[in-house]
């Protein structure tokens, strides 16, 4: 058997259990037939089967347990996709996109952000921005870039949201190695005019309760972005 006919049977295979989960309305938790059970049901070898379930426990749709065997799970949102999101491996158009997508998150979830932050809150907001202003914009890592609004997606509450956030990171990658060549001139001209807004900036809004004026400042903060975005 070649290479590219046991990757194309290990796909079939794939599917066919998907479709199996899907045609028994099994929901998380419910036991599944064991390998062999599946190798006879579909007249493939054992090993094309194992393959096809390593590759769906791996996307958390399936978990072997004790006593119990093969069960379904639920998968975690995004768990695949955030597995290969290297951003050399993506193009101008692709980070473009998760950037546009990036702008719409920011600035929809500011109702969730004034309704559940609380004083704790900002006191790690105060950390995150103190700690930011102490190192200097040029000597940021993407992390420390990444720690303010990783905190304003927490505070949002939605799980799904916080990973949409966490498969941002080659947004903010690429904005790190190419600042000086995109960003810095955009910063500069909105420094220059006086609408650059910082992160300092956007927690005085929170702090004052300002839903209206965070959404407007929000949208300023990420102008760099939108200006990339359509004029790049």
């Amino acid at each position: 058997m070649s290479e590219l006919t046991a990757t194309t049977l290990a796909d079939r295979a794939e599917e066919r259990i998907i479709h199996y989960i899907r045609e028994n309305k099994l929901v998380p938790g419910d036991a599944m037939p064991n390998e062999s059970q599946f190798s006879e049901m579909m007249g493939i070898s054992r090993n094309v089967v194992r393959e096809a379930i390593s590759r769906l426990k791996m996307l958390g749709l399936v978990q072997s347990r004790t006593k119990r065997g093969m069960v379904v799970t639920e998968p975690p949102l995004l768990n695949g996709f955030k597995k290969v999101l290297d951003p050399n491996l993506l193009s101008i158009k692709t980070i473009k996109e998760m950037m546009g997508m990036r702008i719409a998150l920011e600035i929809g979830i500011a109702g969730f952000l004034f309704a559940n932050i609380n004083a704790d809150d900002i006191v790690e907001l105060e950390q995150i921005v103190s700690r930011q202003e102490a190192l200097g914009i040029n000597n940021l890592s993407v992390e420390d870039e990444m720690r303010f609004h990783t905190k304003i997606y927490e505070v949002a509450g939605n799980d799904f949201i916080l990973q949409m956030n966490k498969i941002m990171y080659p947004v903010f990658e690429f904005s790190k190695r190419n600042y000086e060549s995109y960003f810095l001139p955009i910063n500069k001209k909105l420094s220059q005019s006086g609408e650059i807004i910082q992160h300092a900036d956007l927690l005085e809004l929170i702090k004052n309760g300002d839903k209206e004026a965070y959404q407007k400042a929000i949208q300023k903060h990420l102008e760099p972005y939108w200006e990339f975005l359509y004029n790049y």
